[in-house]
């Protein structure tokens, strides 16, 4: 009776992904025929199981019939709390999905058969997952119209021109540690180098929260690339959506230009932080500046714990729900976990962990030291890290980003994948990704505007 329903389990999850996923079905059947074939599924399937269970008792003692009547009337009713869970999520699923050009590349699916994976559905009663949620975006996914959009382009100012602007200023004297905000700021940033003893005290006095991790952000800037307007909405979305204490930017030269500029006037607790790029490990020089990145940003969780992002990270809302993990890392849409976004406690066992792995550095191995080392560390160490398995929760695929309208509302963050597209990034502003009518553009506008519709 057990294998019997384990079967059927099997079969109602490959339903699921036939009825919600598959072209061909969708293609052959409209809605209300599947939504039918379904439903004649359902109950031949409980026909089959009542006929298959009054054959299967060779003991015809009284004894064997009522203790078989027992476990008849448990399974049934395991049974048919199964059925009604599949019912239910056949129906949000077909409801999720019936959203237009965006259905498969939706969320929806995988955040509901998620649910369903992680819970004994014979012993939970399901619920919609989305009740009680309120969709970053909202539910209007359809970009029929154009709304009003406030122009914060007028705040880029004659290039090389110095403005005045409100700017945190850390400092240490002996013990006397203070985190003091100037306004009217109009004086060259402190200069700090890492690893720096001050910044140290800084966050255990000003940014220690009774979570784990600390709630500062961490990016790096290496080499002499230009810092163009996809970097500033990068860092403008940690700013606005993590709210963090502190940003630390890790550079070998500092940044400039008008976007530069206008990220210092929005981001008044930005802390510009010199840094030596490592050049070897374990007795191999580092070839790839990626590399040196990859180690950095080890270094740096060791040392103050916190979240790193990528430059080329968008965050669509908080991580402190990841803030009391000793670690958190997601999985990307090519199996392996990401490195843009890493969110750990200082001195986490598993960055030190990761970070000894480097004793078998590979300098021509593009990522088998940094996101394939992660994933067979995270799988032979499941209780040094939580792996967020939701993979559209911070890496949809590449191609969803300029090909379509990737549905993000469950999503904490995107990752532009800036290799390959850095002359289109190049032509984003704020005038051309008004009416950017892709995710990239709604995200942008998500970001810069509070609002992901297409803006006059």
């Amino acid at each position: 009776m057990g294998s019997c329903l384990k079967i059927m389990y099997a079969q109602y999850i490959l339903l699921i992904y036939v009825s919600a996923g598959n072209d061909v079905m969708k293609f052959m059947l409209p809605l209300k025929h599947r939504l039918v074939f379904t439903l004649c599924f359902v109950i031949i399937q409980l026909g089959f199981l009542i006929y298959f269970t009054s054959l299967i008792d060779p003991n015809y003692g009284k004894d064997s019939r009522v203790r078989f009547k027992n476990e008849y009337n448990t399974e049934t009713q395991r049974l048919k709390n199964i059925l009604h869970g599949m019912q239910k999520l056949l129906t949000l699923v077909h409801r999720k999905a019936n959203v237009g050009n965006s259905r498969e590349e939706s969320c929806d699916i995988e955040t509901a058969l998620l649910f369903l994976k992680n819970n004994n559905v014979s012993e939970t009663v399901f619920t919609n997952t989305f009740e009680d949620v309120t969709p970053l975006g909202g539910t209007d996914w359809g970009f029929r119209t154009h709304i009003p959009c406030s122009n914060k382009s007028s705040a880029v100012n004659d290039a090389g021109k110095e403005v005045p602007r409100r700017q945190f200023i850390p400092s240490c004297f002996n013990d006397y540690v203070t985190l003091e905000v100037r306004e009217n700021f109009n004086e060259s940033l402190p200069l700090f180098k890492f690893p720096d003893t001050c910044l140290k005290k800084i966050i255990d006095k000003f940014c220690t929260t009774p979570f784990l991790v600390p709630n500062i952000i961490h990016y790096i800037w290496l080499g002499k690339g230009i810092f163009d307007f996809m970097y500033f909405v990068s860092i403008l979305s940690g700013h606005k959506k993590q709210r963090p204490c502190l940003i630390f930017l890790y550079y070998d030269t500092l940044p400039s230009g008008e976007w530069w500029n206008l990220l210092l006037l929005h981001v008044p607790n930005i802390i510009p932080v010199n840094v030596t790029p490592p050049s070897e490990i374990s007795n191999q020089k580092i070839l790839y500046v990626q590399h040196k990145s990859d180690i950095l940003r080890l270094q740096i969780l060791t040392e103050y714990g916190g979240i790193y992002l990528d430059t080329d990270q968008l965050l669509l809302t908080s991580l402190d729900k990841f803030r009391n993990r000793e670690c958190t890392m997601g999985m990307a849409a090519d199996g392996y976990l990401g490195s843009a976004v890493i969110i750990a406690r200082k001195n986490s066992a598993f960055i030190k962990k990761w970070m000894d792995s480097y004793s078998a550095y590979k300098p021509n191995a593009w990522g088998e030291n940094s996101v394939i080392n992660a994933t067979k560390l995270a799988k032979q160490n499941p209780d040094l890290i939580h792996t967020e398995k939701h993979y559209c929760s911070f890496y949809p695929h590449p191609n969803y980003l300029s090909r379509q309208n990737y549905k993000w509302s469950h999503s904490y963050g995107l990752h532009i994948y800036k290799p390959g597209r850095v002359e289109q990034l190049k032509q984003l502003n704020f005038s051309s990704i008004r009416k950017l009518n892709n995710t990239l553009g709604a995200a942008f506008r998500f970001v810069l505007f509070d609002n992901k519709e297409l803006c006059l």
